[in-house]
C-alpha cells in the first residue's frame, strides 16, 4: 500500500436527494440524479442529507454498493435536525449529525438511536423513524390523507429544545462515539440568528461549543471560527468552545444547484476520502479546510518532489515507486530499516549530499548498489536522475540535514562555530539580492563591508606605538637635560682649570707662537665640527632619498591595486590620472639640491689636496703643523701645553655642541611632546570610532534577521541578534601587573580603578567615554614617573607601560544570537538542535528547497519537541516539503504529518537487505492495521502522542472548549 497521503480533494457535506423530505425539487427522477451524480469529476466526498431520516442515504449506499458512483469515494450521512430557540428570522437552528459509516451496522444502530429522540405531542411520544414522524403529521393535520405529506408535516413539526437534543446525543453512546455536530451559520437558520447579549446569550455559546463544525462558506466567518478576526474576537471565541473547521456544502435540493454552492465556494479538505479524514480537521481547522474556486496552492512545483522511482537491479530496494506528498512526510521504521537510506539517496540525486558523511547509509553500502539508478520525479513535470556513486553534481535541490550534520553542529560544535556559519548562511539567504554585493556568503559579504576597517584599525594600532615611542624617547631625552646642563657646568669647570695649568714661558716669541698655535688649533676643531654636521646632515639626505623612493614605490604599488577597483566601480581611464598619488613635482631635485650645496660645503670646508685655500681644513692643519715645528720649547713643556690646548678646544665644540642639544629639547622636542599626547587621544579614540562605525554596519547587515526574529513568534522572539563590546579586563590587568615590581606599590589600585572606572567605558563603546577614562587613569601613571613612584620589572621601560595602557587587543566586538539570553556557543547540545531546527523551519522563509531532515530528536527532549517546535514544522509545511525521519511520535502525530512513510527491511535469500516502503495517511486506520496503527506500534509512545492530541484538542464525543 503505497498512498500520497493527505491531499486537497473536493466534499460536499450537504447534498439531499430525490425524496427528501422538505422542499423536494427532484420530482422524484432518480435517474437524473444518479447520472448527475456521476457524471461530477471533482467531488470525491457527499455528505447525503436529509432531515430526521438516513432513508434515501440509504437507497443512495445500496447503489453505491451495487456498483453506481464509482466516482464517489465516500458517502456520509447528514441527518439534519431543527431545534429551538428559533432565530430573529422565526426560524429553528439547523443542526446536522454527521455519521461515521465504517461501522457495518451503522445504518442500523443510527435508526435505534434516532427511535430514542422522541417528541411529544397531546400526551403522545413520537420517535424520530419515519413510521413515527408520519404518524405524527397525520395526528397534528388530520385532514392529511397522504403517507408522503403526512412523513414532510411530522419532520417540519419535529423541533425540539437544544437542551434536549444534547441530553440524548449525551445518552447515545455509540452515535456520539461516530458522530460530529455541525452547526449553520446563517442569520437565516443559523446561530448567528440569535442574538450575542440578551436572553439567547447563553444557548447561542451552549450550541456553538457543542458543535465541532460550523457550516458556513462566508469569508468573515471563516477568519472568526479560526481565530483570526483580532484579539477582542479571539476573546469571544474562546466562550463559543474554540477555533472550528468551517465548511460549505451546494445544500441542493434541485438539479440544477447539484454541487453548485454560490459564488463558487467549494468545500476542499485535505485529508483522506474517510471519515477519519474529516475528524483530521478538527485538529488543524485552517491548514485542513479551504474554501474557494480552487485548492490552495502552497509551494513551487518546481521545488516539490512528486515521485521518487529506484530502479535496483540488486533488489536492495527492489523496482520502488514512492509518491511523497507536498507537506510534511515524516519516514518512521525500526532501527536499520532504511530511514536514513531514503533520506539519502534522495539527497544524492538531487546533489545535496557529501561524501564526507562517512558513517551515513550510502559510503557503507555503495559498493553494493552498482547500477542501482534513481529519478526524482518533480511536481512541475522535470526530473532528476542519477545512479548511485555516479553523481558529482552539487546543484543542491535540496536542503539536506542529515543526522551527522546535526549531531556535528549541537553536539560536537563545543565552540558554536559551525552554528554561528549555519545561522549566518540563513541571513545571507535572506538578504535582498541587491545586498549581497555578489558575495558568495555571509563572511565574504561581512569582509567586504569592514575589512578596509580592520586594515585601518591596524594602522592605528600601528601609529599608537609610534607615538607612544616617539614620546617615551622626548621623555628620556627631556629627562637628561639636568645632566646635560651639569656636564656644560663640569666642562667650563675643567675649561678654567685648564686654563690655569698652562705653563708660563718667559720668552716674548714663544708666548706669541703659542698663542697663534692655540688660535689655529681652535680654528682648526672648528672647522672640523663643521664639516661634521654637514656629514651628518648628508646622512639625514640619505634617509630622507631612500623613504622619498620607497614611498613612491608604495604609492605606485598602491595604485596599481586601486586602478582595478576603481575600473569596477564605473571610473573611465580618463579620471583615472585623478587618483595616481604622485609628488607633485621632482621631489629629488631638491634634495639633491641641497645635497650639492652640503657636499660642496665640505669640499670647500676640507679643501684641495694641493695648494689647498686659506681657512680650509687642511690649510689651518698644515699651518698648525708649520707652527708648532717653530716651536723651540722642550719636549716636555711643548707636549704639555699642545695637550691642554687640544682639551680645552675639545670641551669648547663639546659645550657647543650640548648647547644645541638642550636648546632643541627645549625648543622642538618640548613642543612636539606637548603635541604627541593630543595626537595619541584622538588616535586611541578614533580606534573606537572604527570599532563603532564596524558595529554599525553588521547592525544594518543583520537588519533582516533582527526584523524577523522581532516580528515573529515567541520563539523567534527568544532568539535575538546582538553586538556586544567584549572586554577582557582582567587579560588587561594581568599583562599591566606583569610589568610592575610586586614587591612595590603601583600609583594606582590596578584592578579598583579598572573595574570601577575603564571597564564600564569600554563595554559602553563610547569613544569619548573611553579616551576620558583611559586618560585619567594614565596621569597617576605619568606622575609616578616624573617622582620615581613607579616601580618597574628589570627590563621593562616606560613605553613598554604606555604601551600596555593603550593597547586595545582586549576589546573587540562579539556579535551573533542568543536564545533566551544565552550566546550559542554556550547552549547545551539540545538547546542548540532547538535553534537550528528554528533556524530551518522559522527564519529560512526564502528558501523552498525540499527540507530533508534526518532524525532532528537526537539531541531534543521530548518535551521540547512537543512545546518548541511542533509549530514550527506546522508553519514551515505550508510553503516547502518537508520530509523527516524520526522516530519521534510528536514530529509525527502533532505536526499533522499529511503521509506517514513506513520503511522496513528484510533479508534476501543471500542474507542482503531488502528495503521497502509503504505509506498513507495519519488518519488511515482501516482494518485496524493502517497508518496509525504502524505509528503507535513503531513509534515508542505514539499511542500516548494521539492521547495528547486529542486530550489537548478535547475531541472526544461533544468537545470542551478547544484551546486558543
Amino acid at each position: 500500500m503505497i498512498e500520497r497521503g493527505s491531499e486537497w480533494r473536493r466534499w460536499d457535506l450537504h447534498v439531499h436527494t430525490p425524496g427528501t423530505a422538505m422542499n423536494d425539487q427532484f420530482k422524484g427522477d432518480w435517474d437524473s440524479y444518479l447520472a448527475a451524480v456521476e457524471a461530477e469529476e471533482d467531488v470525491k466526498v457527499i455528505g447525503v442529507t436529509d432531515y430526521m431520516s438516513v432513508t434515501n442515504y440509504s437507497r443512495l449506499l445500496a447503489l453505491k454498493k451495487s456498483g453506481r458512483l464509482a466516482n464517489i469515494e465516500l458517502l456520509i450521512p447528514n441527518i439534519e435536525f431543527r431545534v429551538t430557540p428559533e432565530t430573529s428570522k422565526a426560524k429553528a437552528i439547523n443542526l446536522h449529525l454527521l455519521i461515521d459509516p465504517a461501522d457495518p451496522n451503522h445504518e442500523a444502530e443510527i435508526l435505534k438511536a434516532l427511535g430514542r429522540l422522541v417528541f411529544k405531542l397531546d400526551g403522545v411520544k413520537y420517535g424520530c423513524v419515519p413510521a413515527d414522524l408520519m404518524a405524527m403529521g397525520y395526528k397534528h393535520n388530520p385532514v392529511i390523507k397522504d403517507d408522503g405529506a403526512a412523513l414532510r408535516h411530522g419532520t417540519e413539526q419535529f423541533k425540539i429544545g437544544f437542551a434536549d437534543f444534547r441530553a440524548w446525543l449525551d445518552d447515545e453512546q455509540w452515535l456520539k462515539a461516530n458522530a460530529l455536530v455541525a452547526v449553520a451559520n446563517s442569520g437565516q437558520d443559523g446561530v448567528s440568528g440569535l442574538p450575542l447579549d440578551g436572553g439567547f446569550a447563553a444557548v447561542r455559546e451552549q450550541i456553538l461549543k457543542a458543535a465541532h463544525i460550523v457550516f458556513s462558506g462566508n469569508p468573515v466567518d471563516r477568519l472568526f471560527y479560526l481565530g483570526e478576526a483580532g484579539a477582542e474576537k479571539l476573546k469571544a471565541l474562546a466562550r463559543l468552545g474554540g477555533r472550528k473547521p468551517c465548511m460549505h456544502g451546494s445544500d441542493a435540493h434541485e438539479l440544477a444547484k447539484l454541487f453548485k454552492p454560490d459564488q463558487d465556494r467549494f468545500c476542499w479538505i485535505k485529508a483522506d476520502c474517510t471519515f477519519e479524514g474529516l475528524r483530521q480537521t478538527l485538529f488543524e481547522p485552517a491548514d485542513r479546510v479551504a474554501i474557494g474556486a480552487l485548492p490552495p496552492v502552497l509551494h513551487d512545483e518546481a521545488r516539490v518532489i512528486d515521485t521518487i522511482f529506484v530502479r535496483d537491479p540488486s533488489s536492495w530496494f527492489g523496482q520502488t515507486s514512492l509518491p511523497l506528498n507536498q507537506g510534511l512526510v515524516a519516514v518512521i521504521g525500526q532501527k536499520g530499516s532504511g530511514k536514513s537510506a531514503l533520506a539519502e539517496v534522495i539527497a544524492s540525486t538531487a546533489g545535496s549530499w557529501s561524501d564526507s558523511e562517512a558513517t551515513g547509509f550510502l559510503s557503507r553500502s555503495e559498493h553494493h548498489l552498482d547500477g542501482v539508478e534513481v529519478e526524482l520525479l518533480w511536481a512541475d513535470g522535470h526530473t532528476t536522475r542519477e545512479k548511485i556513486g555516479e553523481n558529482e553534481s552539487d546543484s543542491q535541490q535540496v536542503r539536506y540535514l542529515s543526522q551527522r550534520f546535526v549531531e556535528r553542529l549541537c553536539a560536537e560544535d563545543h565552540v558554536g562555530a559551525a552554528l554561528v556559519q549555519e545561522v549566518e548562511s540563513v541571513i545571507f539567504a535572506a538578504l535582498d539580492p541587491t545586498e549581497t554585493l555578489n558575495a558568495s556568503n555571509f563572511a565574504e559579504l561581512r569582509a567586504m563591508h569592514t575589512e578596509h576597517l580592520r586594515q585601518e584599525r591596524e594602522r592605528l594600532a600601528g601609529r599608537l606605538q609610534q607615538l607612544i615611542r616617539e614620546l617615551a624617547h622626548f621623555r628620556e631625552r627631556a629627562a637628561k637635560v639636568p645632566d646635560l646642563k651639569a656636564r656644560i657646568d663640569t666642562l667650563k669647570a675643567e675649561d678654567a682649570g685648564l686654563r690655569q695649568q698652562l705653563p708660563v714661558i718667559n720668552d716674548p716669541e714663544q708666548t706669541a707662537l703659542n698663542a697663534q698655535i692655540a688660535a689655529t688649533r681652535d680654528s682648526l676643531v672648528q672647522l672640523q665640527a663643521q664639516s661634521a654636521s654637514d656629514k651628518q646632515r648628508l646622512v639625514r639626505i640619505d634617509a630622507v632619498e631612500a623613504e622619498l623612493k620607497s614611498r613612491a614605490a608604495e604609492m605606485q604599488r598602491w595604485h596599481a591595486g586601486m586602478v582595478e577597483r576603481l575600473r569596477e566601480i564605473g571610473i573611465g581611464d580618463e579620471e583615472l590620472q585623478l587618483f595616481e598619488p604622485v609628488f607633485r613635482g621632482d621631489v629629488q631635485k631638491p634634495v639633491a639640491r641641497i645635497r650639492g650645496i652640503v657636499e660642496t660645503s665640505i669640499a670647500q670646508r676640507e679643501g684641495a689636496l694641493e695648494m689647498p685655500a686659506a681657512g680650509t681644513i687642511r690649510a689651518v692643519a698644515a699651518d698648525l703643523t708649520r707652527l708648532s715645528a717653530l716651536a723651540t720649547a722642550d719636549k716636555a713643556l711643548r707636549d704639555r701645553i699642545d695637550a691642554i690646548q687640544k682639551r680645552l678646544s675639545a670641551i669648547a665644540v663639546e659645550v657647543h655642541r650640548i648647547g644645541e642639544d638642550i636648546a632643541r629639547i627645549e625648543s622642538v622636542e618640548r613642543k612636539r611632546a606637548q603635541e604627541v599626547p593630543v595626537e595619541r587621544r584622538e588616535t586611541y579614540t578614533k580606534v573606537f570610532e572604527n570599532l563603532a562605525a564596524e558595529a554599525a554596519i553588521l547592525q544594518k547587515l543583520y537588519g533582516p534577521v533582527r526584523q524577523r526574529l522581532e516580528t515573529g513568534g515567541h520563539q523567534e522572539q527568544s532568539l535575538e541578534f546582538y553586538i556586544r563590546w567584549d572586554v577582557d579586563t582582567a587579560a588587561w590587568i594581568a599583562r599591566g601587573r606583569a610589568l610592575f615590581d610586586q614587591r612595590r606599590e603601583t600609583p594606582v589600585d590596578l584592578e579598583a580603578v579598572a573595574k570601577r572606572d575603564l571597564s564600564p567605558a569600554w563595554r559602553s563603546g563610547n569613544p569619548e567615554k573611553i579616551a576620558a577614562a583611559i586618560t585619567d587613569f594614565v596621569e597617576p601613571f605619568l606622575a609616578g614617573f616624573k617622582n620615581d613612584a613607579i616601580h618597574l620589572r628589570t627590563g621593562v621601560g616606560a613605553s613598554d607601560v604606555l604601551d600596555w595602557l593603550f593597547s586595545t587587543g582586549h576589546i573587540r566586538l562579539t556579535y551573533g544570537l542568543r536564545y533566551n539570553g544565552v550566546d550559542l556557543e554556550k547552549l547545551s547540545p539540545g538547546t542548540k538542535g532547538i535553534v537550528l531546527l528554528i533556524l530551518y523551519l522559522g527564519m529560512d522563509t526564502d528558501d523552498s528547497r525540499p527540507l530533508i531532515i534526518d532524525q532532528p530528536e537526537e539531541n531534543l527532549d521530548s518535551e521540547s519537541i512537543f512545546d518548541l517546535l511542533v509549530h514550527y514544522f506546522r508553519a514551515a509545511k505550508k510553503r516547502r516539503q518537508i520530509i523527516l525521519i524520526t522516530h519521534n511520535p510528536n514530529l509525527v502525530v502533532n505536526t499533522d504529518a499529511e503521509q506517514v512513510v513506513v520503511a522496513t527491511c528484510g533479508r534476501q535469500a543471500d542474507g542482503l537487505p531488502m528495503i521497502s516502503y509503504i505509506a498513507g495517511s495519519l488518519e488511515s486506520n482501516e482494518g485496524g492495521d493502517g497508518i496509525r496503527s504502524k505509528v503507535c506500534r513503531i513509534l515508542e509512545g505514539g499511542e500516548r502522542a494521539f492521547h495528547a492530541r486529542e486530550q489537548r484538542y478535547a475531541l472526544s464525543g461533544v468537545p470542551a472548549p478547544l484551546p486558543l
